[in-house]
């Protein structure tokens, strides 16, 4: 079995993922080319990675300190979620390791909504550790908090859109989704690097449009020192003791904080309220303005600017 490092899985899975060699992965992207060469040369192996994970070949990039944690890059897939998980189920995977898919078929977002996924962005799993059970509910905002940390600290503004969103300059660039099944945890990160759905792509309601960053990253790029930044960032924000600390670390960083927002939720017609901050639990903080100053609690629904 490999080690820490990049890995890209050769052999891939019928129905799962398209296998991928340094070649084919050059051939999907400008910026997956750019990704091959930097993290070239390429070593191929072709023994069995882990119990029975279908890992029975890979190429293991040979650059100097590639990752200090397990990356493995998948060709076009059905969701990089369903990369990770069963690699992760099958002890292939160990807390902060992830998975990369150059694109996705059948991506998805918040409620499962479908995600398009060309080539050039980022789509990533990370595998979590179990966090404490005070902190479950906090988990989503809490990697939000910290992905939008990470694109502050190289000149990019972005704030957390309530509950799973990345916007700056005013769209959305970016999202994340936490899933648990069996005792393993793992976070599907995208971030639109290159491209981002038309107008038309978008469902009817859809509360803020999308965008993109540019030609400022590559994937693989991007995410090798990103995963480093959200593992220190995310076990740094654990130890501010408590579930209403955390909370107040991440208020700081929500879009629209104290200003009047639209709301969405259930069958509910839209309505008006200032956005007042998190609950412990992350929950949203509302004061609809409806002239009774009562502040409202939201655990589920959607925001924008209003």
């Amino acid at each position: 079995m490999p080690g820490p490092g990049v890995v890209l899985w050769a052999t891939g899975r019928e129905g799962l993922a398209q296998g991928l060699s340094p070649e084919s992965l050059a051939a999907t992207h400008p910026g997956w080319r750019k990704d091959a060469l930097d993290f070239g040369p390429w070593q191929a192996l072709s023994r069995p990675w882990c119990g029975d994970c279908g890992c029975d070949g890979w190429w293991v990039s040979q650059a100097g300190a590639a990752a200090p944690t397990r990356i493995v890059v998948s060709g076009p897939c059905t969701s990089v979620m369903d990369v990770a998980r069963p690699l992760a189920e099958a002890g292939g995977l160990s807390a902060w390791d992830s998975a990369l898919a150059v694109s996705q078929r059948s991506g998805r977002g918040q409620l499962r909504r479908h995600w398009e996924s060309p080539p050039g962005n980022l789509y990533a799993c990370l595998v979590l550790p179990q966090a404490p059970p005070e902190f479950d509910s906090l988990v989503p905002l809490l990697l939000g908090e910290c992905l939008a940390g990470y694109f502050a600290g190289r000149g990019l503004a972005m704030r957390l859109k309530w509950p799973n969103d990345l916007i700056h300059n005013g769209v959305k660039v970016g999202g994340l989704l936490v899933e648990e099944r069996r005792g393993v945890v793992t976070a599907g990160i995208g971030v639109n690097l290159v491209s981002c759905p038309s107008p038309e792509a978008l469902r009817e309601e859809h509360a803020v449009p999308a965008g993109h960053l540019g030609q400022c990253f590559t994937p693989l790029g991007l995410w090798r020192s990103l995963v480093d930044f959200l593992r220190i960032c995310y076990e740094a924000a654990l130890h501010r003791g408590s579930p209403q600390a955390v909370a107040a670390g991440i208020e700081t960083k929500l879009a629209w904080l104290g200003e009047c927002v639209m709301v969405r939720e259930g069958g509910v017609a839209p309505y008006r309220a200032r956005l007042m901050g998190l609950a412990p639990d992350g929950a949203l903080r509302l004061r609809p303005m409806d002239g009774t100053g009562v502040e409202k609690i939201l655990t589920s629904g959607s925001i924008w600017p209003g």
